[in-house]
């Protein structure tokens, strides 16, 4: 072959070869590999909105005084009673007691709460006759009915009936049915000669208070009234020949039961001794419920711890009047019914005259009769 045609070859190989690999499919470039997703964000977590904040409660402060002074039984029951509301509200309602005359004058509390200068007391009762008769049937009512009777009286029917001739009288006072410190029976006369009949009473110059000093003098008494703290000193001056004071353990405390040679002990003069808790109708009309029931129950429980804390120590007092000589004996029977007899003549004049009185006593002496109905006696 010769040369050109060589040529010629080649050439066409050539061209055909750049044919085909001009016609070949491109190559697919190579496949990008695909990223991953993106997290998405989260969304930033909203703060919890803290629960709002309670107001503080209310601290609610009264402020009270008992009728006699530091140390004796009703400043010491008001202290207790004080400190035990104070300490069940949880510091919701604090209530502070003071002794006789930190406030206002002794035995004129009810005044100073009607006024608003307190808010509660241990008073009341026999410290009100001037412009509440009834106080003194309250306070002790001579003839009439023992402690227990007197707290299931108060409680059942008493204080509700109380309350409703406050406020008839104008009076903001508040009694809480079964509160109060309710006393054992007083001892019936201190005296330094021997007691045998109602005339042995004739011209004992004596001092007493209340409702039993006016019966007293009906049967031939002359009464003075004295304060206690002045007693020891008169009857050792001669001054007065016998005095009336409390149960004995109270004279105990009042350091009395070497003031006279006898002591002659029966319930009729005085069958409790009632110092009233007291308070602001007003600001117990304010109170919030669950408080009123915390009070009401803690006025309860006290008004019984009173009583037989005064009660269980009586015995004992009567044997250290014996241990300096003094005679403690009953009152003679016939002194005891001359007594009451005399005493219901007296209470039934004062009911005449005044509607209050007539309709507290009469509740008394009903609540009286049934319990004599059912045992004999409402002494208890």
């Amino acid at each position: 072959m010769s040369k050109r045609m060589v040529m010629l070859v080649l050439a066409i190989a050539a061209i055909v070869s750049l044919v085909v690999v001009g016609c070949a499919p491109e190559a697919a470039p190579p496949e990008e590999e695909e990223a991953p997703p993106e997290e998405e964000e989260a969304p930033p977590e909203e703060e919890e909105e803290a629960p709002p904040t309670p107001p503080a409660a209310e601290v609610i402060t009264w402020i009270g005084q008992a009728s006699l002074p530091a140390g004796m039984p009703p400043a010491k029951g008001l202290d207790r009673l004080s400190a035990r509301i104070t300490e069940a509200s949880g510091g919701r309602l604090v209530l502070k007691s003071n002794p006789a005359g930190a406030i206002c004058p002794a035995t004129e509390e009810w005044k100073a709460i009607d006024k608003g200068t307190l808010d509660f007391c241990a008073g009341g009762g026999s410290y009100m006759v001037a412009e509440v008769k009834f106080g003194s049937i309250i306070s002790q009512r001579v003839g009439g009915i023992g402690p227990l009777a007197h707290f299931a009286w108060h409680i059942a029917v008493g204080a509700e009936l109380l309350d409703e001739w406050y406020e008839k009288l104008g009076l903001d006072l508040y009694d809480i049915p079964g509160g109060g410190f309710h006393g054992p029976p007083e001892g019936w006369i201190h005296c330094n000669k021997v007691i045998k009949e109602a005339k042995d009473l004739k011209g004992l110059k004596m001092r007493a208070s209340g409702d039993c000093g006016k019966v007293l003098e009906r049967m031939g008494v002359a009464t003075v009234f004295m304060p206690l703290g002045e007693v020891f000193e008169a009857m050792t001056r001669g001054m007065i020949d016998a005095f009336e004071c409390s149960n004995p353990a109270f004279d105990l405390d009042m350091g009395l039961h070497e003031a006279a040679d006898y002591y002659y002990l029966s319930s009729t003069r005085a069958p409790t001794e009632v110092y009233q808790f007291l308070m602001a109708r007003s600001k117990w009309e304010k109170l919030p419920d669950d408080l009123k029931v915390l009070v009401e129950d803690c006025a309860r429980a006290e008004a019984l711890y009173y009583y037989q804390e005064m009660a269980v120590r009586v015995p004992e007092a009567v044997q250290a009047h014996k241990d300096v000589g003094v005679t403690v004996a009953l009152l003679p029977a016939s002194i005891d019914q001359a007594f009451v007899t005399e005493a219901n003549k007296y209470l039934d004049e004062q009911a005449a005259a005044d509607p209050a009185m007539a309709e507290v006593l009469k509740s008394m002496r009903d609540w009286e009769k049934t319990w004599k109905e059912l045992y004999g006696s409402a002494q208890y």
